[in-house]
Order: C-alpha cells, then sequence, then structure tokens
C-alpha cells in the first residue's frame, strides 16, 4: 500500500517466503521446492497474499510484458535469503536483454536506527526508485552459490561462503551470520532467537502482544515474523520438559496474542546454562540442514563467532 500511495508505477508482486524456517533441501526442482514450501507455510497459502510463494514466478516469468523488473529487498536475514533465491531463479529464466534493477538498502537518511523499507514514508520510499541499478554478473554469481549453500544437507559451505568475498551482495554475510546463530549454542544449546524469547519471559507471565515488538530490541535489523513466532512458542512449550508454559487469556479465547507465557522450571535452567536445550529434543530445519534428535547436531559458538563441529544427539 505504501508503494501506490508514492505512486511508483508498474505491476507488483510480492516474494515472502520466511526461508530462514522449515525445509529448503537441496536437490529439488524449483516445483518440487515449491511444493515442501507451500505445505511447510500451511498448505493452501496462495489463499493468502502475503504468502505469494508461487505468484512472483509467474509475474517474472511474464518477461515480454515489461521493460523493466525492479527488485525491492532490504539487509535482513528474511530479504536477502528471498534475494539470493530470486536472483537464482532470474538468471536462468529471464532474457540476458531484460532489465533486472535492484533496489537494496542498510539505512536511509534521517532515520538512525532503520530496520526495513516498510517503516519508510510514500515519499521516502519513492525516492528510493531513482537509486536502482542494473543487476551485475558478480551479483548473479555470488548469489547462485549462496543459494547452493544454503540448501546443502550440511553448513560447512554456507559457514566458507560468509566468510569468503561477499562484497558484490554487501548485506549479505552479516544476514547468513544472524542464520547461523540460529543453530544450537555451544554453551547451552539454545539458539539466539530462543533464547531471546526465554529471557522476555523470565518475568512473566508476560502477553505475546508485548513481546513480539520486544524481540527486536537487541536486532540490528528484523528477524522474526508473527508467525515465526507463534511457531517458536508452540515448540518450546512442547519440548521435553516444556521450557516455557503458554496459557489462553480467559476473555479472548484462542486468540495467541491475548494469551501470554512464563518459564517453566527447565526454561530457567536452559536459560542459566544447567540444562542443555538440544536434550529436550529437537526437531528444527535451517536451510537445507535438518536438525533432530538422534542424528548429527551442528552448534554456533558465540566467543568464536563461528560454526562448532556436529555431534550425534541423543
Amino acid at each position: 500500500m505504501t508503494m501506490a500511495a508514492a505512486g511508483i508505477p508498474g505491476l507488483r508482486s510480492i516474494c515472502a517466503d520466511p526461508l530462514y524456517e522449515g525445509p529448503v533441501p537441496a536437490g529439488l526442482s524449483d516445483d518440487e521446492l515449491s511444493e515442501v514450501r507451500r505445505q511447510y507455510l500451511g498448505g493452501d497459502v496462495e489463499a493468502d497474499p502475503s504468502i505469494d510463494i508461487l505468484r512472483w514466478r509467474d509475474a517474472i516469468a511474464a518477461h515480454d510484458s515489461y521493460d523493466e523488473l525492479v527488485l525491492w529487498l532490504e539487509h535482513d536475514l528474511f530479504d536477502q535469503l528471498n534475494l539470493i533465491q530470486l536472483l537464482s531463479w532470474i538468471r536462468v529464466r529471464v532474457p540476458v536483454g531484460k532489465l533486472v534493477s535492484l533496489i537494496c538498502i542498510g539505512s536511509f537518511p534521517g532515520r538512525p536506527a532503520f530496520k526495513g523499507l516498510g517503516e519508510l514514508l510514500p515519499d521516502e520510499l519513492a525516492s528510493l526508485l531513482d537509486t536502482r541499478r542494473p543487476v551485475s554478473d558478480g551479483e548473479y554469481a555470488l548469489a547462485a552459490r549462496a543459494w547452493g549453500a544454503f540448501r546443502e544437507p550440511t553448513p560447512e559451505a554456507l559457514d566458507d561462503l560468509r566468510r569468503s568475498d561477499t562484497s558484490a551482495l554487501p548485506f549479505l554475510a552479516a544476514a547468513l551470520e544472524r542464520f547461523l546463530q540460529e543453530y544450537p549454542s555451544t554453551t547451552d544449546g539454545l539458539s539466539r532467537t530462543e533464547r531471546r524469547l526465554l529471557r522476555l519471559a523470565a518475568g512473566g507471565p508476560v502477553q505475546m502482544h508485548s513481546i513480539f515488538p520486544r524481540m527486536h530490541e537487541d536486532e540490528q535489523s528484523y528477524y522474526v515474523t508473527d508467525l515465526t513466532l507463534m511457531v517458536l512458542v508452540e515448540t518450546l512449550s512442547r519440548t521435553s520438559p516444556p521450557l516455557i508454559a503458554f496459557a489462553k487469556h480467559p476473555d479472548h479465547g484462542d486468540n495467541f496474542w491475548h494469551g501470554s507465557i512464563s518459564l517453566t522450571d527447565a526454561g530457567r535452567d536452559a536459560l542459566a546454562g544447567r540444562l542443555d536445550r538440544v536434550a529436550c529434543g529437537v526437531d528444527r530445519w535451517l536451510g537445507g540442514v535438518h536438525l533432530r534428535t538422534g542424528g548429527s547436531i551442528w552448534r554456533w559458538d558465540d566467543e568464536r563467532q563461528a560454526l562448532a563441529g556436529a555431534s550425534i544427539s541423543r
């Protein structure tokens, strides 16, 4: 709606797949991967234009209907993962002569705490159109490498890539580091996002509608979506033993955002490092890597800012 209010011309299509959550395995065709994502996001996602994981492909593939394709993205992990997917897809399906331009920012004048395009007013958003530039061969090549590494069944290739020269996509390395921080920590087995949620719940019970905006207080850019937070609460309330307790509001029934969470004793132990969160059960996809109890578990070392070697979870 902001783009419309800004008077930015052209047809608009949304690419809004939270690729940092759920399976994104290698070895699948584009159609097969789309089906995997559709099923993960809840089946009939085409009914929800905010989760438009299929229509953007159709819009881009109809290249005879437009003179220029302009990609609008920002620096956060959500957008950087969509960017490497988009550029990888475009490179092999859009004619070389078709102009593909990119707007990708991590700051904006007069907004010292800038976190995303959604914060901008219509006139601010409109001012970015003239800053667009054609996507370079280097950007396409790096995106293809990154998209392939992201989907690998082990995370070493992705860790190596973010340590390499990623200057062609200047926000990619930081975004990938944030992604790797979702691996279980070497100290307590918690991901960065899990630890943040437990800390907010420590003074519980705390209502969910007050927790959501505070999840980003220690972030340089937006990370957690509302749906991601809902899944996280459900996951941590069903570990063995549960790390948090979720309670519905007596006057609001099943409305999640009026519900509240509080720490269990196990949650306090995990937060204090007395309990390894991995021991409570893990079943989570991070790109192409499936972390699950009984399988190989890679961990993130905060002190070294690096991945630690894999171990078998029992």
